[in-house]
């Protein structure tokens, strides 16, 4: 846990919590770490809770595209491990914070991950290679974003009317929603080619983090 600290603590940006401490039982042998809360809930919570415009939705995924391309940049570089609207915080400021790194993990430059607290990844937002048997990694993190951009916007869970069985099957099918059938998206047609390409099967294929944030940034007001 020592270990987990220090590397968490050493983040510093606008859009990642801040680790306010640690707590350990040793008679148990289990410790938490402590993270801030925001007073807006997470971003599922703060999207529901009114008719936010667009150009609000988007700031906010704006604000994730930011956070996570910091995480993908350390050295070494931290692949979150389980990115989705309950795991993103909404400030008194109306802007979105990176938190819960209880799946969280450094990426050494030989490529083999130091893990923190393991896997703990969620169905719905997990990637193909995920399911699959894969650890987590900076493209499983892409695939996630995009779902938040679907969630910030329609402000609807991945497969929202589906079972957790039926979910992973379209998943691993590629079977994704048809994003032009969605009136609240096809006002933003950039956001959604931009979906497309972070939901490619093929990890490669999908953009990093700071191309992202890139774009989101031009569409922001």
């Amino acid at each position: 846990l020592a270990h987990e600290v220090s590397l968490l603590n050493d983040l510093s940006h606008t859009n990642v919590v801040k680790i306010v401490g640690f707590v350990e039982d040793v008679g148990e042998g289990v410790a938490w770490m402590v993270f801030a809360w925001e007073k807006n809930g997470n971003l599922r919570e703060f999207i529901r809770s009114a008719k936010w415009e667009l150009p609000e939705r988007v700031s906010l995924v704006n604000d994730v595209a930011g956070g996570l391309s910091y995480l993908h940049e350390r050295h070494p570089p931290i692949c979150h491990g389980d990115l989705k609207s309950l795991n993103i915080l909404v400030n008194s400021e109306n802007r979105a914070v990176i938190t819960d790194f209880g799946s969280a993990r450094a990426i050494t430059p030989s490529g083999k991950f130091i893990t923190m607290t393991g896997p703990a990844w969620t169905v719905r937002w997990a990637a193909p290679e995920l399911l699959g048997g894969d650890s987590p990694g900076l493209a499983s993190d892409i695939w996630a974003l995009g779902w938040i951009c679907w969630e910030a916007v329609t402000g609807n869970f991945p497969f929202d009317k589906e079972n957790d069985i039926a979910a992973v099957l379209r998943i691993t099918k590629g079977e994704l929603p048809t994003i032009e059938n969605n009136d609240q998206l096809m006002q933003i047609k950039a956001l959604c080619s931009l979906m497309r390409e972070c939901w490619n099967l093929d990890i490669c294929d999908r953009p990093i983090a700071a191309k992202v944030q890139q774009v989101v940034s031009w569409m922001v007001v």
